[in-house]
C-alpha cells in the first residue's frame, strides 16, 4: 500500500541544495541499505544502477532519474558488469538559508536489510492545478544541463553559490513537476470527469460561468461537481476561474494590449472594475504590472 506525503504549496517552497557531485564508481559497488536525512535524486550519466526500495526494484539507466527521500529505507547497487557515473544530488524541500547542510552525519546504514517498505510518496500543491504526485522513476535527460550546474557551483563555492544553488534548484524541481504535472492530466481518471468544465473555463475566461452550468458540462449535481473538481485541482471551481481569467489578463498586459481591451476581452463590464479585481488579486493595478513585469 502506498503512503503519500504532503509537500505544501509550491508556491511557497524554499528549496536548498545540501551535497551535489559527479561520482565515477565500479561495477557491483553497493551503497545502503541506508536512510538519508533529507531529499535525493540520483541521475545516471553512463552506465545502470538498481534502486530498490520495499519490494520494489528500479532500474536507473543513462538519461534517467530516481527520487526518494527522508527516512525511506533503500538500497543502490551499480551493474555488476559495468562503471557507472552518475550525479548525486541532496536537497531540502523547505529551508530558510540556502547554505548547505551536508547529509553525510546523518546517514543511517544497516548491517542487515530492514523490513521491507513501500516507497514514501511525495505530492505538491500547485496553484491552478492541484495536487501533483513526484515519481520514483522518471526519464531526465533534458534537465542533465542543470544538474551539472548544480554540481558545478556546489563544488566553486563562488561568492553567493548558494543562492545560485537555489535557482538551479528550482529550475530543475519546476521542470520535473511541470512534467508530471502533464502526465498526471493525461492518465488521470477523475481529471477527465470534469476536463469538460476545464476547457469551457480556459478557452471561455470571459464567461462568468455557473456552478450549474458547468456541473452540466459533465453531466453532474452542481454539490457533486463542486465536491469532485476540488478534490481533483485543490480549490473550489470558483477561485480557479478567477486564477485563469488573472492570469490570461497577465499575458495579454505583457503582450501590451491596451487595458481596455483586455477588460473587455474578460468579460468586464468597465476598465475600473477589471482595475480593482486585479489589484486585488496581484496586489498591483494592471498598468503598474505592465511596466514592471510578474
Amino acid at each position: 500500500m502506498e503512503h503519500f506525503r504532503s509537500l505544501g504549496s509550491m508556491d511557497v517552497l524554499l528549496p536548498a541544495v545540501n551535497y551535489a557531485n559527479i561520482q565515477n564508481i565500479p561495477a557491483g559497488i553497493v551503497y545502503g541499505p541506508r536512510t538519508i536525512p533529507d531529499y535525493q535524486f540520483v541521475y545516471v550519466i553512463a552506465g545502470r544502477m538498481d534502486l530498490c526500495i520495499g519490494r520494489d526494484i528500479y532500474t536507473i539507466l543513462p538519461g534517467e532519474c530516481a527520487f526518494y527521500g527522508a527516512d525511506t529505507i533503500h538500497k543502490l547497487t551499480a551493474h555488476p558488469d559495468k562503471p557507472v557515473t552518475f550525479i548525486s544530488l541532496h536537497f531540502d524541500w523547505h529551508r530558510l538559508s540556502p547554505e548547505p547542510v551536508h547529509p553525510g552525519p546523518k546517514l543511517q546504514n544497516y548491517a542487515v536489510t530492514p523490513p521491507f517498505e513501500p516507497a514514501l510518496r511525495y505530492t505538491v500543491d500547485v496553484t491552478g492545478y492541484g495536487s501533483v504526485t513526484l515519481p520514483v522513476h522518471f526519464k531526465f535527460s533534458d534537465g542533465e544541463r542543470v544538474l551539472h550546474q548544480i554540481v558545478q557551483e556546489y563544488k566553486e563555492e563562488e561568492p553567493g553559490y548558494a543562492f545560485a544553488l537555489r535557482g538551479l534548484l528550482i529550475q530543475a524541481l519546476s521542470e520535473i513537476i511541470r512534467r508530471q504535472k502533464d502526465v498526471a492530466s493525461t492518465y488521470s481518471p477523475k481529471r477527465s470527469m470534469i476536463q469538460n468544465a476545464l476547457q469551457l473555463i480556459v478557452e471561455h475566461p470571459e464567461q462568468a460561468w455557473s456552478i450549474s452550468e458547468l456541473a452540466e458540462s459533465c453531466g453532474y449535481h452542481h454539490i457533486y461537481f463542486s465536491q469532485l473538481f476540488k478534490e481533483v485541482m485543490g480549490v473550489s471551481p470558483k477561485p480557479y476561474m478567477i486564477h485563469k481569467r488573472i492570469q490570461l489578463a497577465k499575458k495579454l498586459l505583457l503582450k501590451e494590449e491596451k487595458i481596455e481591451v483586455v477588460a473587455s476581452k474578460l468579460g468586464y463590464a468597465s476598465i475600473h472594475y477589471f482595475s480593482r479585481h486585479f489589484k486585488s488579486i496581484t496586489g498591483m493595478s494592471p498598468s503598474t504590472f505592465r511596466l514592471y513585469g510578474d
